[in-house]
């Protein structure tokens, strides 16, 4: 037995389960990386007998370049940059390149790598106790993983902003807005007629306007990103948001309120004794299933907060037709607990406004906030399931667009 062998054993021998657990760990890593390491170089070894020819061999009139030297360069491997003893090639007195070298320097996976756990919550200070040390490893600075985070984000945010769907339909969008650092980010989800959920684009305003939607809108309309002939729009009270979308989709859409908007916007009106006593009334009466009886148990919902306050009576009559679309077009009720709120986007900000409020300084003149938001909500959709009840889609899309579903697809 060798005497590092011999070493190794009296070592493992001393260590306590957890601490052999550990040691194992930590071995195999150095294992696997001295192996890739070997392998690189190997690889490198092989393109430079290519070009030069196995050392040793008679080269005069075969056209080879010949062997430089070495020098020291480095790679990416496994997030982060290693030091390698780089060979060189020369021919006509001009450097060679090695295309694998220049392959195993490219920095694309490195920017996934630190976009995936910038994303995570790992800051650019603590990216470097992330990496697996070896002897050979360069490290990355904090303005170094930071460039790379930017040149990341920036590549998913134009993949968001670009992308066509050309095998999708969607039948409904939901609108919102969410606030960081001065400026309100207008995004775009839609639903295809499989009931899988997309991000279709995001705008950036310094308030909830009409002009940053109709953007995202327009860009849509861009990509010839196609919709069915009557479109469910889901949004909050937002004026501004509800110009928008009647002036993109016409008379084909059809605006759903959001339900808990509407409601905190109520509550805001209301003395507070009066709060349990609204919720149960306003729930009780979204709970039923035609048109006619929502309507009814509506009114006479509005007809208790008159008695009580004309603020909170009128905020809740603001827009109320709009806030029973679902229940005028039909739609099942199981389908439609997924559409009576905008949840299906603000669940998907949840994660992204905790880490958005890590960013301590927020530079509003730069593509900072929306790089932010277009890289975590593309991680977000990678987590998507398709909506509640999506089974039922086709059969009320059939009622709802007066025509079978398949049907309007192919045409």
């Amino acid at each position: 037995m060798k005497k590092n062998e011999r070493a190794e054993t009296s070592q493992t021998q001393s260590l306590t389960a957890e601490g052999f657990r550990d040691y194992i760990r930590t071995s195999l890593d150095a294992r696997v990386r001295e192996f890739a390491l070997g392998y690189v170089g190997a690889l490198i070894l092989e393109e430079i007998e290519t070009l030069c020819g196995k050392t040793g061999e008679h080269k005069r009139g075969r056209g080879l370049a010949h062997r430089g030297g070495s020098q020291r360069g480095s790679i990416v491997l496994d997030g982060e940059r290693v030091a390698i003893q780089r060979p060189r090639a020369r021919s006509n007195g001009k450097e060679v390149k090695l295309e694998r070298y220049e392959i195993l320097q490219d920095r694309s996976d490195l920017r996934e790598h630190v976009e995936r756990l910038m994303l995570a919550g790992i800051s650019t200070r603590n990216y470097e106790k992330t990496l697996r040390k070896t002897e050979a490893s360069l490290g990355l600075s904090r303005s170094a993983v930071s460039r790379e985070f930017v040149k990341s984000s920036r590549e998913s945010l134009n993949h968001l902003n670009s992308r066509r769907f050309p095998d999708q339909t969607f039948w409904c969008i939901v609108l919102d807005g969410i606030v960081f650092g001065g400026s309100v980010v207008i995004v775009a989800l839609g639903v295809d007629t499989a009931g899988n959920k997309h991000f279709l684009g995001i705008s950036e305003g310094s308030t909830e306007n009409a002009d940053s939607a109709l953007s995202v809108l327009q860009s849509i309309e861009s990509r010839d990103i196609r919709f069915t002939d009557r479109v469910l729009v889901v949004m909050d009270g937002s004026k501004a948001l509800e110009k928008a979308a009647r002036e993109f989709f016409g008379s084909r859409a059809e605006i759903q309120l959001c339900y808990l908007h509407k409601q905190r916007n109520v509550l805001a009106k209301l003395p507070r004794k009066y709060h349990a006593e609204f919720c149960k009334r306003y729930k009780q009466a979204f709970s039923a299933n035609s048109y006619e009886d929502v309507a009814s148990e509506m009114r006479s919902v509005l007809s208790w907060l008159e008695s009580i306050s004309y603020s909170a009576s009128q905020s809740l009559q603001e827009g109320l037709e709009t806030l029973l679309t679902l229940h005028r077009i039909n739609m099942p009720p199981k389908l439609r607990t997924s559409f009576y709120t905008t949840n299906l986007i603000d669940s998907a900000f949840s994660n992204p406004r905790s880490q958005l409020n890590r960013v301590k300084r927020s530079r509003p003149q730069t593509d900072q906030v929306l790089r932010w938001v277009g890289s975590l909500l593309l991680s977000q959709e990678e987590q998507f399931r398709k909506v509640r009840s999506y089974t039922h889609i086709h059969e009320f899309l059939n009622t709802f667009l007066d025509k079978k579903i398949d049907e309007r697809i192919s045409a």
